[in-house]
């Protein structure tokens, strides 16, 4: 196979593109802007077509950053209840950015550092490198300690893989949570019957909310939000965050379904991943955004009360892998 990465500017930034040329299969990435792969095309139901959503200008003016491409998640996804908890006996407070609340971490946003780019025999690669400390200073102060992530994506035939590892460089405990934003188009192409669709996806139960934040409360999943046999994305109106997830062996996987195509995209999560969020757009009746995180939302104060909420945390020296995977069949 022939596999390669082009950089070319758009305005002032730089874009990471990489391509099979066998298989025609690209992924765009804007390091500048939170690493954020925003543009993925994978061969699909015999052409290749664009899977991840973003606005048509956003690597030019890139805004919004978490409703475009694949938004990157770190410390923490989603909110944080007020933008205050407390860890290991110290109170933090986070600038709100969400009503009364924090939400989405430190890294969305900002410039990364591309540590490497090339072809191999396996794929074209592109990793990046985020570290508390050098990319975003001014939260230094908002969370216990330093922390780098490191995020390398692989592009081979019509999979994308998306390999993280997080670790702590200090010798104080780090508390984290991981998570992706990404937002995809069903059905394939767009302007396809919305009815004609299946979204399926591997969850059992789900957290119960108020005001978007978790109660503590895990309960079985109701109708609407059973999507163990699939449901068309037609008339979804999401924004919920699902667990107790399924896995075929070592991975889980949701599928989005095209019926008419006979074709679906696939992602792929290891067993870092215990939470989903699902969330539909308003005003985008044919996007959904399926978000793998390793915690549920405002983990970090769940978790001093004593629930269940998934937030990690690694010792000096520590680092956690995982991985996600993007890929299409038919």
């Amino acid at each position: 196979m022939g596999f390669r990465v082009d950089v070319e500017k758009r305005g002032d930034r730089d874009v990471y593109t990489m391509r099979d040329e066998s298989s025609g299969a690209s992924a765009s990435i804007l390091p500048s802007y939170g690493f954020n792969l925003f543009d993925l095309r994978l061969p699909i139901a015999g052409e290749v077509r664009p899977v991840v959503v973003s606005d048509p200008n956003f690597a030019e003016v890139p805004s919004r950053a978490g409703g475009n491409g694949t938004p990157i998640l770190f410390p923490f996804p989603n909110r944080i209840r007020g933008g205050e908890f407390e860890f290991e006996n110290r109170r933090y407070a986070i600038p709100t950015n969400k009503g009364s609340n924090a939400i989405h971490g430190f890294a969305i946003d900002v410039p990364w550092d591309v540590v490497e780019h090339k072809a191999t025999p396996e794929g074209a690669v592109v990793e990046g490198r985020f570290q508390l400390s050098v990319h975003a200073p001014e939260h230094i102060d908002h969370w216990p300690t330093d922390a780098v992530l490191y995020v390398r994506y692989t592009l081979a035939d019509r999979t994308l893989k998306m390999t993280t590892t997080v670790s702590n460089p200090t010798a104080v405990d780090l508390p984290y949570g991981f998570g992706i934003h990404p937002y995809f188009r069903l059905p394939f192409p767009p302007g396809g019957d919305l009815a004609r669709t299946k979204i399926i996806l591997p969850a059992s139960k789900s957290w119960t909310l108020r005001d978007f934040l978790p109660t503590g409360e895990v309960v079985e999943i109701s109708d609407r939000l059973d999507f163990r046999n699939g449901k068309a994305i037609e008339g979804l109106m999401l924004d919920d965050v699902l667990t107790g997830l399924g896995r075929d062996g070592a991975e889980g996987v949701c599928r989005l379904v095209d019926l008419d195509k006979d074709a679906e995209f696939q992602l792929g999560f290891d067993e870092s991943f215990r939470e989903l969020v699902v969330y539909t757009p308003p005003g985008k009746n044919d996007v959904i955004a399926i978000e793998p995180y390793t915690q549920t939302t405002d983990a970090i104060n769940l978790q001093a009360k004593g629930f269940d909420a998934g937030l990690r945390v690694l010792g000096h020296g520590e680092e956690h892998v995982m991985t996600l995977t993007m890929r299409t069949t038919g």
